[in-house]
């Protein structure tokens, strides 16, 4: 239900984005989020549809929450809520555009996670420091940009005892199903 009513709330706190083409162009679709290229060339705007948060958005803000302060490099502002192309509703969450950057190898990024104190389970499908889970940290969701930093861009977390391997493995179509 708390989906259902998040629509009539942001319109009545002035927080609904009726239409998110003014927030850029169309790029992307990934696992939860659409992508929009901001008009300014600096930010990159993502309508993210709680996939994993069922109708529970506490899971969804944490989030959003422990991203931030993990990846300071990248973290993301909450401007409000809209409607993604399929008609789900959706958090507007704005990160800076990472620009000369690469793809961060495996070996990266496990060294990046071991130095900032999670470690790898299930055959490195998500990391851990027991206090958070960090899914889908493959090449495409971390960036290393010509500063060397590391720019976790796209990856789900969950609290460690909250169930998020399962619910990870359930909605993601970037989980290896040859487990």
């Amino acid at each position: 239900m708390q989906i259902a009513r998040l629509k009539d709330w942001a319109i009545k706190n002035d927080c609904w984005i009726e239409d998110p083409n003014t927030l850029g162009v169309f790029s992307d679709r990934g696992s939860e989020n659409e992508v929009y290229m901001g008009f300014d060339g600096v930010h990159v705007f993502k309508l993210n549809d709680f996939r994993y948060s069922d109708d529970n958005l506490t899971p969804f803000f944490e989030r959003i929450h422990a991203h931030n302060q993990y990846f300071t490099a990248c973290p993301y502002e909450l401007l409000g809520f809209s409607q993604n192309r399929e008609g789900k509703i959706c958090a507007v969450l704005c990160q800076q555009l990472v620009v000369n950057a690469r793809e961060a190898t495996l070996e990266e990024i496990n060294a990046e996670f071991e130095r900032i104190g999670f470690h790898a389970e299930d055959n490195g499908e998500y990391f851990t420091n027991g206090i958070h889970d960090i899914f889908d940290a493959v090449p495409n969701n971390v960036l290393v940009g010509d500063d060397g930093n590391y720019y976790f861009i796209d990856t789900i977390i969950f609290l460690s005892d909250d169930n998020g391997l399962d619910t990870y493995k359930k909605y993601s179509p970037n989980y290896s199903k040859g487990q």
